[in-house]
């Protein structure tokens, strides 16, 4: 449940390197028109014009380390690090109608990806897009022509294309009605709509990057899970934290979980993991049925100070890479550094 009114603590700042704090020096290289619209973001930030909301942890804890001032595209949104359970995420944080205007008004995608973001989601309709996925979830339950599969959150639905060949009735949601005609361009049945629009039960259902967006976590997914149908299952996948650069920062994600907080926080939500594993290199997911059976009691214990170990490695390693480029030196040692300290 989201809280508008909390006192919080911050006990300290993790990260003092200027990258971690400073709207000015976006960690990603953006075009003109994206600096443009970011600088716009964070003048109606200052001023009031778009709300925020403080918020307890998942946990119930209000006391927290900073971990940055900004994300990667330098936009203003404090991420902070649960002194109690060890989940990083987003506080303060934009209201649910401020997120709602984000995406359905296609800011998020024109800050993100600058003018040609259309042209980048066309080059995603191709079935090597969604392959990890349904080889994935097709481990755990065959997808045949009779399986009711549900992406939510599903862009202009590119992830399904494997599912439609292998006979499966699709069904893809999302916020952005630019996205949703797009789909529907390429055949797939597309609706534009919210937790509230989604109606009957599926075999399968799909959050592919979706869940870090949550503002109610454990609610949304209790939501979706009632509209599995029996014997069914849920594929959610998500960055993985401990992967930790500036370049996991983006202020449209409310949460960013490692391994430990995703099952808990999953098993609190009433989903038992069936299979897990790693996405996309730097990212994970898991795959889920819906379960009264979740012990998830003493799972995150002194994993606060797990996830500030991590933290701290990647502290040494910035101020490393800074000590470096001060030097001036050149491309080569910077890539033995990058090869150095690659996970």
């Amino acid at each position: 449940m989201v809280v508008s009114r909390t006192s919080i603590t911050i006990k300290r700042k993790i990260f003092k390197l200027n990258r971690f704090h400073l709207q000015h020096k976006p960690y990603s290289k953006l075009t003109q028109q994206q600096l443009q619209l970011v600088s716009e973001f964070n003048d109606r930030v200052k001023s009031g014009a778009i709300k925020f909301e403080i918020v307890p942890c998942l946990c119930g804890n209000t006391e927290f380390d900073l971990v940055a001032s900004v994300d990667r595209y330098g936009m203003l949104q404090n991420t902070v690090l649960c002194t109690k359970c060890g989940l990083i995420f987003s506080n303060p944080r934009m209201t649910t109608d401020e997120y709602v205007n984000f995406y359905s008004t296609d800011l998020y995608r024109k800050c993100y990806g600058g003018d040609d973001y259309i042209e980048l989601y066309k080059a995603k309709f191709t079935l090597e897009t969604g392959k990890h996925i349904f080889d994935e979830i097709n481990k755990v339950k065959s997808i045949t022509k009779r399986s009711i599969v549900l992406e939510f959150g599903a862009g202009g639905g590119w992830n399904l294309l494997p599912f439609i060949k292998a006979g499966a009735d699709v069904v893809g949601m999302d916020y952005s009605p630019t996205l949703v005609n797009l789909g529907k361009e390429y055949g797939i049945n597309m609706i534009q709509g919210s937790l509230s629009d989604i109606r009957g039960k599926f075999d399968v259902i799909i959050l592919n990057h979706v869940a870090e967006h949550f503002l109610d976590f454990a609610g949304s997914l209790k939501m979706l899970a009632n509209h599995l149908a029996k014997d069914a299952i849920i594929y959610i996948a998500v960055p993985n934290i401990l992967n930790f650069g500036m370049g996991q920062l983006q202020n449209a994600h409310t949460y960013y979980f490692d391994p430990k907080t995703f099952k808990h926080y999953c098993n609190s939500a009433g989903l038992k993991i069936k299979h897990v594993g790693s996405a996309e290199v730097i990212h994970m997911f898991g795959i889920f049925c819906s379960s009264i059976d979740c012990d998830y009691s003493d799972f995150l214990q002194n994993h606060y100070e797990e996830i500030l170990k991590s933290l701290r490695y990647t502290r040494f390693k910035e101020y490393t890479k800074l000590f470096l480029e001060n030097l001036h030196i050149n491309k080569t040692a910077l890539a033995i550094y990058k090869n150095l300290f690659k996970k």
